[in-house]
């Protein structure tokens, strides 16, 4: 006969296998949920980009004028007009808010031509030049109305020279130069992505040319003052 002692013995070793056995999977169950407490929460994509794009056509139309110099004199009665212009444009923007927001604009560089007007008409196209312009405007957005949505803004132009080309005025040479911009414009939505827009910038430059005519070097300091009208499509990123 076994001795009581062992008895106890054999009962308490029972009864903590027993324990042992419901407190596993209480274990388990509480370590799972520590571990999904732990687990890092995945974020949520932003609903929707700041960044946009527009496309379309634009318009130059210049207000110009000029002063026509030789050898450091005005020529008398010498004026000159810019052909106008059209061509594609690209712009980029940033909506550093809902009602404000960074446009960079830039384009096809147009081909434009210089006449003489005046005195200097019989000289025919003086010469013309391609111009590469650059665009840098805030526009804050006006209140909504409907699908449409206005705009105003304003800000800086710079117009690269990116070739010349001789006319009359022979070994021609334009200067690059910066101006002042003014911008308002509208736009429609068409979707949460797409829209159309319609614009107008008035932009105050001008540009400084040097050459020859027939024999005589000359310098043209030529205002361009455009004003630019353009409408497209806009793409939300």
């Amino acid at each position: 006969m076994r001795k009581p002692w062992k008895w106890r013995a054999l009962a308490r070793a029972a009864l903590g296998a027993t324990g042992w056995l419901f407190l596993c999977p209480l274990q388990a169950q509480e370590a799972s949920a520590a571990q999904a407490s732990a687990a890092p929460v995945e974020s949520t994509p932003a609903s929707e980009s700041r960044w946009f794009a527009r496309v379309g056509a634009i318009g130059v139309l210049y207000d110009s004028d000029a002063t026509i110099l030789t050898n450091g004199a005005v020529i008398p009665g010498a004026n000159a007009h810019v052909r106008n212009n059209i061509t594609g444009i690209l712009d980029v923007g940033y909506d550093v808010t809902r009602d404000f927001a960074v446009v960079m604009m830039t384009g096809i560089p147009p081909r434009t031509a210089v006449e003489g007007r005046g005195t200097v008409a019989p000289f025919g196209t003086l010469g013309a030049v391609r111009l590469g312009p650059v665009f840098l405007t805030g526009i804050y957005r006006l209140p909504e109305w409907g699908r449409f949505r206005p705009y105003v803004g304003a800000g800086l132009a710079h117009a690269f020279i990116l070739k010349n080309y001789d006319g009359s005025v022979t070994h021609l040479k334009v200067h690059d130069n910066s101006g002042f911009a003014l911008q308002a414009g509208i736009e429609y939505r068409l979707s949460e992505s797409w829209g159309a827009f319609v614009d107008y910038k008035r932009l105050w430059i001008d540009l400084t040319g040097d050459g020859v005519l027939g024999n005589t070097p000359v310098t043209a300091h030529v205002v361009l003052d455009p004003n630019l009208v353009s409408a497209g499509v806009r793409f939300q990123f």
